[in-house]
């Protein structure tokens, strides 16, 4: 029997009921106008009716429940940070940096060697300010995202003299098709797939340790979740650095850099292991050589509470540029034309510690070192070492105010012992004020 059958039999059953217990008087009834009780009933069976259909409704609704649809249209994200660094830099070994660039942040191939120590130097910038632009696109069974960011570190455009002026640079600029939960296939230039952003320390100096990878790039990446870790495959553009070469980066070579990394973690671990294979090569319209080359890099983070262990191991005879901002190059062109690929190592370790919500602090030891053949010159960096402590606070949410201590040091390799000096020395005191929006 129907939902609409059950109630209209009860309530003819309590009309019935009420009239044989006298809660309803015959005479009542038999003295009220006829039409209006029918119009009643007929009210009263329309509630019944409409009752039962939305409990049916809702019946249906439970067993052949609707598929979600996801949000329309794109959602937009604008944001960066503005930060100002003001730095006091000593240098054992000459004035200033070799190029101007080592001057905004620590380039450890321009500190200088072999010359005599000047007076401090003040520098102050706002040129790592940057600015964002994200989208996010929902679309059947996944997700479109874009991500557009520029800054005007490392402008070739600008002086000091009047209004500071600078270029925008290209940091980021990328698309990333989430298929589903499992799947996704990005486009466009960002991080190497090679470097794992994670194990950055948090400091005041743009890039930071000497031993870190550190390197953005064009590149097609694709990543696939399993189980609770994550692989990704990516083919990346491919620039190649040698010694006795009249050019540097060649831009010569034949196939992409690529590389496969894997991310996961246990607990308070977080890991990640990357191997990269590329082609170094050149042409210099007379000789055409290449090498294929490979490196490894190790790197996670460990939390212990608020705080966190950060570190990175990396080797092999492919690093390159991929290191401590080119501090060395992959290779080196032999006097027949054949290349000679030289083995490199580098790493940090680094400990932040939380003294209250407000403030913290970071101690970063980093190191790398270059196996060089004997035929490099003797200006030829060889290791790099620097350390790094700062003192952070953040007043209110999004803003970090701080000093940092910077003792870095550059050795080349002076095979022929011409130099006087195969070491130079950097110090730096650095303040800033950051604040993201």
């Amino acid at each position: 029997m129907s939902f609409t059958r059950i109630k209209t039999a009860r309530l003819s059953a309590g009309l019935l009921a009420a009239t044989m217990t006298g809660l309803v008087p015959l005479s009542a009834l038999a003295q009220s106008d006829t039409g209006e009780l029918q119009l009643r009933i007929e009210e009263l069976q329309a509630q019944v009716n409409r009752l039962a259909a939305e409990a049916e409704q809702r019946q249906r609704v439970v067993e052949n429940p609707e598929p979600e649809q996801p949000p329309q249209g794109t959602q937009i994200e604008i944001g960066g940070f503005m930060k100002l660094d003001s730095q006091f830099s000593d240098y054992s070994d000459g004035n200033a940096a070799t190029v101007g660039i080592g001057e905004d942040f620590l380039v450890p191939s321009t500190i200088p060697v072999g010359g005599e120590g000047g007076d401090t130097r003040f520098d102050s910038h706002a040129k790592s300010s940057r600015l964002f632009i994200k989208s996010r696109t929902a679309v059947a069974g996944g997700e479109v995202r874009t991500h557009l960011e520029m800054d005007a570190m490392a402008s070739g455009q600008g002086d000091e003299r009047i209004s500071n002026s600078y270029s925008r640079r290209l940091r980021h600029a990328y698309v990333d098709w989430r298929m589903d939960d499992r799947r996704s296939l990005l486009a466009g230039q960002t991080w190497s797939t090679f470097f794992n952003v994670g194990a950055l320390p948090e400091g005041m100096d743009f890039v930071g340790p000497v031993g870190t990878i550190f390197e953005r790039q064009p590149q097609l990446r694709y990543t696939h979740k399993i189980g609770d870790g994550s692989l990704h495959l990516a083919a990346e553009n491919p620039a190649t650095t040698l010694y006795n070469g009249t050019e540097n980066p060649y831009d010569d070579s034949g196939t992409p850099d690529l590389v496969l990394r894997y991310d996961n973690s246990a607990g308070d671990f977080s890991y990640s292991v990357a191997s990269m294979s590329r082609e170094l090569s050149y042409d210099d319209g007379t000789d055409r050589e290449s090498e294929r080359g490979h490196a490894i890099s190790v790197s996670g983070k460990y939390r212990f509470g608020a705080d966190d262990l950060r570190f990175m191991l990396s080797s092999g005879n492919a690093l390159g540029r991929y290191m401590g901002l080119n501090g060395y190059r992959a290779g080196i062109i032999e006097p027949g034309g054949d290349i000679e690929l030289i083995d490199q190592h580098g790493g940090f370790v680094a400990l932040r510690h939380f003294w209250s919500e407000a403030w913290r602090s970071n101690l970063v030891l980093s190191a790398s070192e270059a196996d060089n053949p004997d035929g490099v010159s003797d200006t030829t960096a060889s290791a790099y070492r620097s350390m790094h402590l700062n003192l952070l606070y953040s007043p209110i949410p999004k803003m970090t105010l701080g000093g940092e201590y910077i003792l870095a040091n550059k050795e080349v390799e002076n095979t022929s012992g011409a130099l006087a000096d195969d070491e130079g020395k950097l110090q730096r005191l650095q303040f800033s004020v950051k604040y993201v929006f």
